[in-house]
């Protein structure tokens, strides 16, 4: 029982649901997505989809145990409430749709640096050092992991394009 559980109550476990739906729709578009690749990358692939499958399940299971125990209902409380966080909860998700259709333009580094600096400012983050070398840390892993070492398939923006003219 959680601290915001009254005996007798039943704990509201809807919203423990969100993230396996997004994540079995994200599992479902993965698995479409690599069917076209190369039998190594849909091995890798699979295993990935097929851990994530995994995860999922386990979840569920946790929550209809405890549905089926009585000890839960499909109350979505813990998403919606409190009320004073709903508002940075829907701004967040606007964030990421913003970030994730505006890195065809910007980039993966410049958008996340971008998207990062307004996710802290939301979050509450005033100190300006903080902002930027936070976020500046965050572009620089990613650009490093994902287009320098691993060169995937992020669009590649200004800060891509004037990085690979230095380095060329």
């Amino acid at each position: 029982m959680s601290s915001n559980e009254t005996p007798g109550s039943k704990a509201p476990l809807g919203a423990d649901l969100v993230i396996p739906a997004l994540a079995l729709a994200f599992a479902a578009y993965f698995f479409v997505s690599i069917s076209d690749l190369a039998w190594e990358a849909k091995a890798n692939g699979m295993l990935i989809g097929g851990v994530l499958l995994l995860l999922i399940a386990a979840q569920l299971a946790r929550v209809g145990l405890r549905l089926w125990a009585g000890t839960a209902d499909f109350g979505f409380d813990r998403l919606l409430r409190p009320r004073e966080a709903l508002a940075k909860r829907i701004g967040m998700v606007a964030l990421t749709a913003l970030f994730i259709f505006s890195m065809d333009w910007l980039g993966l580094t410049l958008a996340l640096f971008l998207a990062t600096v307004a996710a802290l400012v939301l979050m509450g983050v005033r100190k300006p050092a903080q902002l930027f070398w936070t976020s500046f840390g965050v572009a620089v892993f990613a650009y490093v992991m994902f287009i320098v070492v691993l060169d995937a398939a992020f669009p590649r923006g200004p800060v891509e394009v004037f990085i690979a003219r230095l380095l060329s």
